[in-house]
């Protein structure tokens, strides 16, 4: 009796907390929104728009592309590697990847697929918006440490977010120890307005796009998405193919397609059915960020802690694909905090974030990690692209470029700040 009368105690208790805080306002992360004609209509390039975020990088022929995350591309001539420099920016909401064939760049943006013409750099056009093709997705918080409040699509697309006071936060635990901003009334009109107005080449290791054959490899969360190029201005979908894991990086190599995920690498057969590639073999590691290169007999993947990773591991893996259908691990090498690399013969480039940008003697891969050739520190490294004989590199400061023509004596030729 005395178990009925606690239980219903705590229900009626449970009840009247619900009531209770289902009204309460809190600071929260608050969409801010975009109608959708206004998002179809939102592409333009300018050339009067600063860096905020940088993400992926791609180079085609004489230029560098760079990712501005959820806000668009920027064009960099890249004619001269000594003296780079930026000639305009794409806005396109939600982007975070690119790649190229031809006079024709392929982006996302948010759930759409776009196919812009950049035959001529200095007034790119966009061409086709395939509609509807990846996961809708919100862009970065503007603070992870207040709570978020509830997302209407029937508002249109979220393309930011401001903190301030709102009751249209879902779950009770979401309103309870949260914090303060008396700074944020003041100002909320000011972010908001800063926010609607501003926010086949060679691919880095963290790229999501790739281009192979006349065919568009595209990551989308758990899915593997193909497109086919034979109509470079209107892509046509031929498949959707679940991966089963979270699918976080995509790489390509002679007839296979290596995809990094937070559990493990995954390897496809592209040739046999380039529409629709096949799984054939996989190899499962702890949880944890996972771009991967390849070279010959091996996969070089490097694991990282972090946020959106989990675990703690920091390693460089050495995985043996000489039989595809049955990859193992080789070796490990204890790594600080590695982001992308990059291969190319006897160099193996690494990105260590605040250990800079680290490269190694890949004359022996199986013992790569313990012969370090060089080590710049005084960048925060995050992905590299290797170009005969060029490396071009995305850090928290720009884009940096080293000539790696002489193994022996690496230069650091440029960087261009946004």
């Amino acid at each position: 009796m005395k178990k009925l009368l606690l239980l219903s105690a705590l229900a009626v208790f449970a009840l009247s907390g619900c009531k209770k805080y289902k009204n309460k306002e809190v600071y929260a992360n608050c969409p801010i929104y975009m109608t959708d004609a206004e998002f179809d209509q939102s592409f333009e390039f300018r050339t009067d728009v600063q860096m905020v975020q940088s993400g992926n990088i791609h180079v085609f022929n004489s230029w560098i592309f760079v990712s501005d995350e959820d806000r668009g591309i920027h064009i960099v001539d890249n004619q001269d590697p000594y003296n780079p420099y930026p000639i305009g920016f794409m806005n396109i909401i939600g982007n975070t990847d690119l790649a190229v064939q031809g006079s024709y760049l392929y982006a996302n943006s948010v759930m759409d697929l776009l196919v812009i013409d950049i035959s001529d750099m200095t007034n790119p056009q966009l061409v086709t918006r395939v509609e509807d093709v990846f996961d809708y997705a919100t862009p970065a918080l503007e603070d992870p440490s207040y709570p978020v409040a509830d997302v209407d699509r029937e508002k249109g697309i979220v393309i930011g977010w401001e903190i301030k006071k709102t009751k249209d936060v879902s779950g009770v635990g979401a309103k309870f120890f949260v914090k303060d901003c008396p700074e944020c009334d003041d100002t909320n009109e000011q972010m908001a307005e800063a926010k609607i107005s501003t926010r086949t080449g060679l691919a880095g290791s963290m790229s999501k796009f790739i281009i192979q054959d006349g065919y568009l490899y595209t990551i989308n969360n758990n899915a593997l998405i193909t497109f086919s190029l034979s109509n470079p201005r209107e892509p046509n979908q031929t498949s959707d193919n679940p991966t089963w894991r979270e699918a976080e990086t995509l790489f390509p190599y002679e007839d296979y397609l290596f995809i990094g995920t937070t559990t493990g690498m995954l390897i496809y057969d592209r040739i046999s059915n380039p529409d629709r590639p096949k799984e054939i073999s996989e190899i499962d590691h702890t949880e944890a960020c996972d771009p991967v290169v390849v070279q010959g007999d091996y996969a070089y993947v490097t694991l990282r802690s972090g946020n959106d990773c989990g675990q703690t591991v920091n390693e460089l893996q050495i995985v043996d694909i000489s039989n595809i259908r049955f990859p193992w691990v080789r070796k490990t090498f204890d790594m600080h905090n590695p982001h992308g690399l990059g291969v190319d013969g006897d160099l193996l480039f690494i990105c260590d974030g605040d250990d800079g940008l680290k490269v190694f003697d890949n004359s022996n891969p199986k013992k790569v990690g313990d012969n370090i050739r060089f080590q710049f520190h005084n960048v925060h490294a995050r992905d590299v692209i290797v170009n005969d004989g060029i490396l071009v590199l995305i850090g928290d400061d720009g884009v940096s470029q080293y000539d790696y023509t002489n193994p022996s004596d690496i230069t650091f030729m440029s960087l261009l700040t946004f």
